[in-house]
């Protein structure tokens, strides 16, 4: 039984276009009186005015950007300055503290005591002398070398005409900035007059303030009023939606419902038909085909005698029973008196002359015959001398189903039960099965 649900009505999209065009007509008059209030002064304005305003605010811009330039050129002169000032006291503290750190403090008193040091060596020494003085004349080459770097590193370092170039720049740059800061101020106050001359213009608008602010108000409690009827429409819109999905839902679910209920009650018939099928004994089929063999083959022996007619015409219809569903049974040429087994006609005198002219002639039999003997895997006799041979191996075949019939049916019960709670698991489990084959696959 599915749940009620309460309806809700089709949201109308015309009538609400219709509301929100109204409103909209009506915010359009009031913006269009609010900007009639709004735009005398702007009417009594001298576009002149207007128009030299602009252009003197571009010319500020100009100017803005050249002194702009001009003191970003200054700045990064006096920079360079600076860094050449520092740049020559580094050079000078470290000539300084390299000739602080060395014995000597020119390259000719290093020389000169080399050639001292050496004239020693010449003059004779030990061994362990000369290893020495030796020691002593290489550190002070390598002194000498460091110090005739630093002395021509610095020598080389010659910052004052540079400093002299940027000094002379710094200055043109002050030449320049003067004029434009004049220009500026002078421009500046052109435009500052031409506002004072439209703030005293406006006096007017104000004046009017109060009634542009009660247009305004209504203006925007229109706007309200619109924006509360699109929000109360997208409501109405939304609930009737999720009436429609909820409905569509509900009747999709009875449909769901009905469906697994006549599915359940297929599932249900086909179970109890699988159960009732299990309890027919097993190889009821291949016994009723043996003793229906054994019959045909027992007539043929008593050379098919009148009185055997009427139980080969039951053997007969026994063995129809049992042959594939569609199978036709075809009547022998030699052996036409076959035919009162399956089609119940009487035989005249001139058959069964014919059968005892071909009594000794080899056995055929009809194609459904045949497929029975092949069914139960027994070689189907040719001769009379085969057909005990078939009889008994029938027999024992017979004696054999009869006696396994009552374990294999308890089988059959046992595993249509098995298969029946596994389907029924899967069912119980959300799982689909197949509701006509999937159980005979099995």
């Amino acid at each position: 039984m599915s749940t009620a649900i309460k309806r809700v009505p089709k949201p109308d999209q015309e009538k609400h276009n219709a509301e929100l065009e109204t409103i909209k007509k009506t915010i359009d008059a009031l913006i269009e009186k609010r900007n009639k209030i709004g735009g005398k002064f702007n009417r009594d304005a001298n576009e002149k005015q207007n128009a030299e305003r602009n252009e003197l605010r571009q010319t500020l811009e100009k100017i803005r950007i050249e002194q702009g330039k001009i003191k970003k050129g200054r700045q990064e002169a006096i920079a360079k300055v600076k860094e050449l000032q520092a740049l020559r006291i580094k050079k000078n503290d470290e000539l300084r503290n390299v000739k602080q750190k060395l014995p000597v403090s020119n390259v000719k008193d290093i020389d000169s005591q080399i050639k001292h040091l050496e004239m020693q060596i010449e003059g004779g020494v030990t061994v362990n002398e000369e290893k020495q003085l030796l020691k002593e004349i290489s550190k002070l080459k390598q002194v000498k070398n460091t110090l005739d770097k630093v002395e021509k590193s610095v020598a080389e370092f010659n910052v004052d005409d540079k400093i002299k170039a940027l000094d002379a720049e710094i200055k043109k740059y002050d030449e320049q900035r003067k004029p434009k800061e004049e220009q500026y101020t002078e421009v500046k106050a052109k435009l500052d007059a031409l506002e004072e001359k439209r703030r005293a213009q406006s006096a007017d608008f104000k004046s009017n303030k109060e009634e542009r602010d009660k247009i305004q108000k209504e203006i925007d409690a229109n706007i309200q009023k619109r924006r509360d009827l699109i929000a109360a429409f997208k409501t109405q819109r939304e609930e009737y939606r999720a009436f429609v999905k909820a409905d569509r839902e509900r009747r999709e679910e009875e449909r769901k419902k009905k469906l697994q209920a006549e599915r359940d009650e297929k599932l249900a018939k086909r179970f109890e038909a699988e159960l009732e099928l299990a309890e027919i004994p097993a190889f009821t089929e291949e016994i009723n085909s043996c003793n229906t063999l054994i019959g045909i083959l027992k007539n043929h022996l008593e050379n098919k005698s009148e009185n055997s007619v009427e139980e080969a015409q039951k053997a007969a219809a026994n063995l129809e029973a049992s042959i594939p569903e569609g199978a036709v049974l075809l009547n022998s040429k030699n052996e036409r008196e076959e035919e009162v087994f399956f089609s119940g006609k009487k035989k005249n005198k001139k058959q069964h002359n014919k059968a005892k002219e071909t009594k000794n002639a080899p056995i055929k039999f009809d194609l459904g015959v045949m497929e029975a003997f092949w069914k139960l895997k027994v070689e189907v006799p040719s001769s009379n001398e085969e057909i005990n041979e078939a009889i008994k191996t029938l027999e024992a075949k017979r004696d054999d189903y009869q006696k396994n019939s009552a374990a294999q049916t308890k089988k059959n019960k046992e595993e249509a039960k098995r298969k029946i709670e596994e389907h029924r698991k899967k069912l119980e489990a959300g799982e689909e099965i197949d509701d006509d084959n999937d159980m005979d696959e099995e």
